[in-house]
């Protein structure tokens, strides 16, 4: 048995309350040592006088990384306060008890005198809410100037102008004009690029918190979208930049007007008076500056979140969009550069004002680190895309790697919170998927469908449904060409058919168990199970260059597929299967 690799942590990711009545448990263990586990959970009050009186639960394998194997089970609690021991048996026999405080002999002396994990009384219990709702939702992603105006035509980006300044005039009208559009895809849910005050076509810096750019509307067409859209069951949620405010903001013009005796000082990281930036003269990408400034950008003055009158304008700001106009959530890019104080203050606030709002951390570092503190209800997922690719279309990893990378990324976080993490292959900032896929649209769809089936609400960003491509900012930001004639017909029914059947079966694909099913390193496929409750969705994909053979079994039935040869019960490349049994 090898102990060093034995591990239970409480109050983390390896032991949570799904309620104040379950009790979800994860184990470790080194890969393939165990053959058995086992929970023994009973009274705290046990000692060696006194046999322990203890009920046995048995845990599931339910994810192997190459290293290690994770145990898991979710207890119905009837007791108020409670401890628990984990029995742990060998591929030899050999039986352990794994406690608070080692890992012992399953005597019957040790078994009678446990140091168990505390099972908190119910009242104490620590239960993290998360909006329900987002598993019900698929989301869409909008750059407004990009998607829609509602008086013309979107203009056509020129080639010759630079595609960060060229403004082709999508607005809100534009948005509210496609509403049954989006509904008829599927879509429930939209993500809009920043709509505050701010420089250039994407806003990427904001001016004023409190104030719509005239260029996609007024506050009065805001208020109508969103009425609309709640009308109509769909939700809207917001990205917003809170790392930095632009160098035409009042706060950082006063600065530069009355120097270090502004009103303003504290609420950025200055070195010195005047504020002043230059270039590099050997290197253009080199800016120097006597104060803190973001993505390597002098007119993106960072705040000073640690400063109280940062952080009461930021939080009152933000409540006030939640208070006059309902959204039902935000997106917060540059998540690793807030505070973790000032988010949890952030959440707080806002849970108070509105208990299932859904508030999103987006971040180029882990995806994990910073949802874990439990400051966010969830994070992007920045790093499934890279990971699909590297294995489907550039071969670098094999099928039992992708296997063991994608379980690593799966337990990074708790399930509960998986539930609600933010699904995407591609977003505003990044390459289209198309693109990535090389303009291969079976694999495009095929990945797509791959991270429908995950945990978690799935995002596809505007034009996916017409096979729009484009590389890296602002390549990627083409306008959307409403043109019919233009428009791919075969991807927009995949859509809409990819779209429902997410929607349809919400429930077991955002709370059902993930099994790993057969995989072939030699033919580049792998599959899995879904399963809740009498539910079953087998799940097969082959990323490999040669056809596959399947079976279906008899009283299965084809939800989706494709590539499918049906005389040869075969599946070409980039095909898939889903199936339910």
């Amino acid at each position: 048995m090898n102990k060093a690799a034995i591990l239970h942590i409480p109050a983390s990711e390896m032991a949570y309350y799904e309620n104040k009545d379950e009790l979800h448990l994860q184990l470790q263990s080194a890969h393939n040592d165990l053959a058995d586990v086992t929970v023994l959970v009973g009274e705290v009050s046990g000692n060696n006088n006194d046999s322990w009186r203890y009920e046995s639960f048995f845990m599931q394998k339910t994810f192997a990384t190459r290293y290690h194997d994770y145990w898991e089970v979710t207890l119905k609690l009837n007791k108020n306060e409670a401890q628990y021991v984990f029995k742990v048996t060998d591929t030899y026999g050999n039986v352990g008890l794994y406690d608070a405080q080692r890992l012992c002999e399953a005597t019957e002396e040790n078994a009678n005198s446990p140091h168990g994990f505390i099972i908190e009384n119910r009242d104490m219990r620590q239960v993290t809410q998360i909006p329900d709702w987002v598993t019900k939702t698929v989301w869409y992603q909008i750059q407004i100037d990009r998607f829609a105006n509602g008086n013309d035509n979107l203009a056509k980006l020129s080639e010759n102008e630079d595609n960060t300044t060229q403004i082709l005039g999508g607005d809100l009208t534009g948005i509210l004009s496609k509403l049954d559009y989006l509904q008829n895809l599927g879509i429930n849910g939209i993500v809009l690029s920043s709509i505050f005050e701010g420089d250039g076509p994407f806003k990427l810096t904001t001016n004023d918190f409190y104030s719509i750019d005239s260029q996609f509307g007024n506050k009065d067409l805001f208020k109508m979208l969103v009425s609309n859209l709640h009308r109509r069951n769909m939700k809207v949620v917001l990205k917003m930049n809170l790392a930095y405010l632009s160098d035409n903001s009042r706060q950082w013009r006063e600065i530069l007007e009355e120097g270090q005796h502004a009103k303003y000082v504290d609420w950025f990281n200055i070195k010195g008076f005047p504020p002043k930036y230059s270039q590099d003269p050997h290197n253009k990408n080199i800016v120097r500056a006597n104060y803190k400034f973001s993505e390597l950008n002098p007119h993106y003055p960072t705040l000073n979140l640690k400063n109280p009158e940062v952080q009461t304008y930021l939080i009152q700001a933000i409540k006030y969009w939640v208070e006059h106009f309902e959204i039902d959530g935000l997106i917060l890019d540059h998540a690793d550069k807030l505070s973790r104080e000032f988010v949890h203050l952030l959440n707080r606030n806002l849970k108070k004002m509105k208990s299932d709002f859904y508030l999103v951390g987006k971040s180029e570092l882990s995806n994990t680190s910073v949802v874990q503190l439990g400051d966010f209800d969830a994070m992007t997922d920045d790093a499934l895309g890279n990971l699909l690719l590297n294995f489907a279309r550039d071969k670098k990893i094999a099928a039992s790697e992708f296997k063991y990378q994608l379980s690593r990324q799966m337990l990074a976080q708790n399930t509960k919170l998986s539930r609600v993490t933010l699904r995407t292959l591609d977003d505003l900032t990044s390459s289209r998927i198309l693109t990535r896929c090389r303009e291969n649209k079976a694999l495009m769809r095929s990945l797509l469908t791959f991270m429908y089936l995950l945990k978690g609400s799935p995002a596809i960003t505007y034009g996916t449904e017409l096979g729009l491509s484009g590389h890296d900012f602002p390549s990627n930001l083409a306008g959307m060409d409403w043109n019919q004639e233009d428009q791919d017909d075969k991807m927009m029914r995949f859509i809409k058919v990819l779209n429902n059947f997410r929607l349809q079966n919400y429930k077991i694909l955002s709370e059902g168990s993930f099994e790993w099913g057969q995989i072939s390193d030699s033919y580049d496929y792998v599959s899995f199970i879904r399963r809740k409750d009498k539910r079953r969705l087998f799940a097969l994909f082959n990323f490999g260059y040669n056809g596959i053979k399947f079976v279906l079994p008899k009283h299965a039935k084809l939800i989706l597929g494709q590539n499918i040869v049906d005389e040869k019960s075969e599946i070409g490349q980039y095909g898939f299967v889903i199936l339910e049994a």
